[in-house]
């Protein structure tokens, strides 16, 4: 029998991926679980999810007085019930054709498995400053973690269940938590796994959190810096 795959999709203003993204991920996988966090999106995301509602069985958590993609993926594995459980982005969906074999290590004995830009076959086709960034903030979490991992801003993953265990870390903010529990599932010594894949360029439609500036950029990458120093210091 196949083990149930909860998948958790993290939306704010997301109404031109929401359905495509949906009708995917039941028409890849079976047995398969969505949970929808929205951060009460005012494009007509909301209006969107609940007209699928009547066309597919999922999951719907709005959220009207908390914000942040951080505390969204631990809403959303809290309410998971999967036996794997794993997350996309909801404007690259091609990442869900990766799962089946994301899945597959998981059932020969990996604990975890992530999409890898950073790995022979990965790649980053996004905008120069946005690829420049990723690589810059991997290759400073490469040299201070000091663990056999490449793509700590990945945060596309399948993984067992009772890694949620230590999901307690997973607090505020925007993708940085990754980067702390990839370090603490390597030092407890659970199986992990990086699969290459190739980000896509940014499709006209799609407007990043993380887009905006330079300064944006600059921000996050210093909020990224203080989560791997932290990650070292508590750990």
């Amino acid at each position: 029998m196949n083990k149930k795959i909860s998948i958790v999709l993290c939306t704010y203003n997301e109404v031109n991926y929401i359905e495509q993204t949906i009708r995917l991920i039941f028409q890849t996988l079976e047995n398969v679980e969505i949970i929808v966090v929205d951060d009460n999106s005012s494009d007509g995301t909301l209006k969107k999810l609940i007209t699928l509602k009547s066309i597919f069985n999922f999951k719907l958590i709005v959220r009207k007085n908390e914000r942040g993609l951080a505390s969204a993926h631990k809403r959303g594995f809290d309410e998971s019930t999967g036996d794997f459980v794993g997350t996309i982005d909801v404007n690259s969906r091609d990442q869900i054709l990766y799962f089946k074999n994301l899945a597959a290590k998981l059932n020969a004995g990996y604990d975890i498995a992530v999409l890898s830009r950073y790995i022979l076959g990965g790649g980053d086709q996004r905008i120069f400053i946005r690829s420049f960034s990723s690589k810059a903030i991997n290759s400073v979490g490469r040299f201070f973690l000091r663990i056999p991992f490449n793509d700590f801003t990945s945060c596309i993953f399948l993984m067992k269940r009772k890694l949620l265990d230590y999901s307690g870390i997973i607090k505020t903010g925007y993708a940085e938590w990754f980067i702390e529990f990839i370090y603490i599932i390597y030092k407890k010594k659970h199986r992990l796994i990086e699969i290459p894949y190739i980000q896509k360029m940014d499709e006209k439609l799609s407007v990043s959190k993380s887009y905006p500036n330079i300064f944006t950029f600059f921000y996050l990458g210093i909020i990224y810096f203080y989560r791997i120093i932290l990650t070292i210091i508590r750990n």
